[in-house]
């Protein structure tokens, strides 16, 4: 490691920039949406309360409430994960300033010279593919970390597990907070389903206590599915694969990949960027495979 052997250039200084304004952005997107969802959600309750000793079909307008809060939690998690890609880069940007180039085929300084959406480009293939091959990726399990990987003690993009014994590793609390108040929320919108369940079972009506009691249920089963998805991709956007430690060693494999498909076009005798996605493509395979090892092999 040599001292700034790299400056940032002036479109890498106008790049960070940008990047941070648009990391910002989408955060403060999320808190605006968060705090209207809060704010509807707790007029629409205080509505209930009022009309429903009346009215027990009042009680219907908490399935809507109950998705509207869901889908704001889902917001959340995907506009962090924008603003920890955005971070990512800028420190990627930074920490390869001061690395000498690799005498194998890894990192070279004139790497830094790609362009923004260019390495977006490769993003959504080399990222998606480790990923992929990092975590399981399915309706029923997702983004549970895959069982090949749960023996080992260190893992490059897990922060925590890097760390010595007595020292403390804190992404922050603001998207957990958040997410907690709306998840809250979200339950206790049912509770006027199950109430109303109970009124017409005080008033003799079997078929719609009935009815009120399956669809309170279903609402239930969706909202703690929903929550605990959140919940785990929470956990990987604070110490997981997508925190911003983590996405910038990402970031410098994903543009090591880049060039190697390039030069793979290069070696085939091709013109311009015939079969980039194809080489692009088995870059990115080849590194999912040694997913605990890429550190090393973009270095």
């Amino acid at each position: 490691m040599t001292k700034d052997i790299c400056p940032l250039s002036e479109y890498e200084k106008q790049l960070t920039e940008r990047l941070r304004t648009e990391a910002e952005d989408v955060k403060q997107c999320f808190t605006n949406f968060s705090f209207k969802a809060l704010a509807f959600t707790a007029a629409i309750l205080g509505v209930i309360v009022h009309y429903q000793k009346d009215n027990p079909y009042v009680a219907l307008t908490t399935i809507p409430v109950a998705f509207l809060l869901v889908a704001v939690s889902r917001i959340g998690t995907h506009k962090f994960a924008t603003a920890n890609r955005n971070f990512g880069y800028e420190l990627h940007l930074f920490r390869t300033r001061h690395i000498s180039d690799s005498s194998s085929n890894g990192w070279q300084a004139f790497m830094r010279e790609i362009g923004w959406e260019e390495a977006m480009r490769a993003w959504r293939i080399v990222h998606a593919t480790i990923f992929c091959h990092t975590y399981v990726f399915n309706f029923f399990l997702p983004n549970i970390l895959r069982k090949e990987h749960w023996g080992v003690k260190e893992r490059w993009f897990e922060p925590p597990s890097l760390r010595e014994q007595g020292s403390y590793y804190w992404a922050g609390s603001y998207l957990r907070i958040m997410l907690g108040l709306l998840h809250t929320l979200a339950v206790i919108s049912i509770i006027p389903m199950y109430v109303a369940s109970h009124q017409f079972r005080m008033e003799g009506e079997a078929d719609l206590e009935r009815l009120f009691a399956f669809l309170s249920l279903c609402l239930l089963l969706f909202v703690v599915s929903r929550v605990t998805k959140d919940i785990v991709r929470r956990r990987i956007l604070e110490s997981g694969m997508l925190s911003i430690h983590s996405c910038a060693i990402s970031w410098q494999a994903v543009v090591v990949a880049h060039y190697r498909a390039l030069q793979r076009i290069v070696d085939d005798k091709q013109r311009g960027f015939h079969n980039y996605t194809k080489y692009l493509s088995l870059e990115a395979i080849d590194l999912s495979k040694h997913v605990l090892s890429i550190p090393g092999r973009i270095m």
